[in-house]
């Protein structure tokens, strides 16, 4: 379906007129940072695939996997900044619920692969009118896979199913983990935090940007995830913004 302008929505109305310091800073970051990818990119092209530059090329793709690491964590605390801030504007337009899917599983495939996560993607056979800021939902739901891979065992499955309703399309991202302790439920969407305990670990970032997403567009995301698994996150948004 092609995508069609349409207007646009802002969020409520701003605490702060600019942009905050830490959005800024991590937008400075991002440039010099891609001129060390595109850098590190050539000399790694340009290096012969052979025996006696194993080791460089190795070094070089760590260096790259690095750099997307760090962008993918400064875009996290732009994104964070920027919704805390209550100053993000979404860019409206009408597309195929399908695409927001398609697209998040796709950019996920190579990290589910590097666990050998078997990534299955369920989707209607048929179009599904979306008016939303796409780029935005499927960052959000690019989250999601990625919390569930990391949080997956190796060798199991993550399945991203869609689901269109009367009013909203409903993205649903389960895994086969653990499941959520009581520890770690209590804090789920918490913005920064880390668990020692067994069960999930980690910053908080992802999950918090989801939500944040989805309560944009008039939605919202839970999670449904008794001890011991599975682990089932719900992202909801109405099909009209």
């Amino acid at each position: 379906m092609p995508d069609r302008p349409s207007r646009d929505r802002q969020a409520p109305a701003p605490t702060q007129q600019h942009p905050t310091l830490l959005s800024s800073v991590c937008h400075d970051l991002r440039a010099p940072l891609a001129a060390v990818q595109m850098g590190t990119s050539f000399v790694l092209q340009s290096t012969p695939d052979s025996p006696d530059n194993e080791r460089a090329r190795k070094i070089l793709a760590a260096v790259l996997r690095s750099c997307g690491q760090m962008d993918r964590l400064l875009r996290n605390f732009s994104d964070l900044a920027h919704l805390e801030a209550k100053d993000i504007v979404l860019e409206l337009s009408e597309h195929d619920a399908r695409s927001v899917a398609e697209i998040a599983v796709d950019s996920m495939r190579e990290t589910a692969s590097s666990r050998s996560i078997d990534l299955v993607l369920d989707i209607p056979d048929y179009p599904v009118a979306l008016l939303a800021d796409r780029e935005r939902l499927v960052r959000g739901l690019g989250h999601l896979i990625e919390n569930a891979i990391k949080h997956g065992p190796d060798r199991s499955r993550v399945e991203v199913t869609m689901t269109p309703r009367k009013d909203v399309v409903e993205w649903c991202v389960t895994d086969h983990g653990p499941g959520l302790a009581d520890d770690v439920r209590a804090h789920l969407f918490d913005r920064v935090w880390h668990s020692t305990r067994a069960g999930r670990s980690g910053t908080g970032l992802g999950l918090a940007i989801a939500r944040g997403f989805a309560e944009l567009h008039g939605g919202h995301l839970r999670a449904d995830a008794p001890p011991g698994g599975p682990t089932r996150f719900v992202l909801s948004v109405p099909r009209k913004v």
